[in-house]
């Protein structure tokens, strides 16, 4: 006669990838998503056009800007959470406010902050080719940034296999 396993359905996580523009935010979130076998989401999609728009002319968002930004995305990732997915998400998430409100009401959590210096950062926004952020918002994001007390820290500056290990092994 066999024996019946029982098998516990693992909770569903919603994994964050956070920290300023230029950080790796997008490019860590794939590989994460990659090696779990889960979906990515990119914050920046989810911005309604008005805000694109205002980052675009080098103008910082406002809380106001990105209340109902921070809703939808919350939403979304409500959503996969309910039917039992997992999901990664780029998203700058500067301040903690904004962070509980991405997090509100999700069963399961876990962040990840992308930490790097300035000039690193100037360096890698001035490379970009095809995204609207602008090297002048750089400073304003490094003065609004609240950095979290409840992440998993990783320097950018480590190359991006290390930085991908060591998350995958601490979230």
């Amino acid at each position: 006669m066999g024996r019946v396993i029982e098998e516990k359905a693992e909770v569903p996580v919603a994994y964050f990838v956070m920290g300023i523009c230029g950080s790796g935010k997008s490019t860590i979130a794939i590989r994460i998503a990659e090696a779990k076998g889960i979906e990515i989401l990119d914050a920046d999609d989810f911005h309604p056009q008005s805000n694109v728009d205002k980052m675009s002319s080098g103008i910082p968002l406002t809380d106001e800007d990105r209340a109902g930004w921070l809703q939808t995305l919350n939403g979304v990732l409500s959503e996969r959470l309910a039917k039992g997915e997992s999901v990664v998400l780029a998203c700058s998430a500067l301040k903690q406010r904004y962070r509980d409100a991405l997090g509100e009401g999700l069963s399961r959590v876990s962040w990840l902050y992308l930490k790097g210096d300035r000039e690193t950062i100037l360096e890698r926004v001035g490379n970009r080719q095809d995204h609207f952020m602008p090297t002048t918002l750089v400073d304003s994001q490094l003065e609004a940034l609240e950095e979290p007390t409840d992440a998993v820290v990783v320097d950018i500056r480590l190359p991006i296999d290390e930085i991908v290990s060591t998350a995958l092994e601490q979230l």
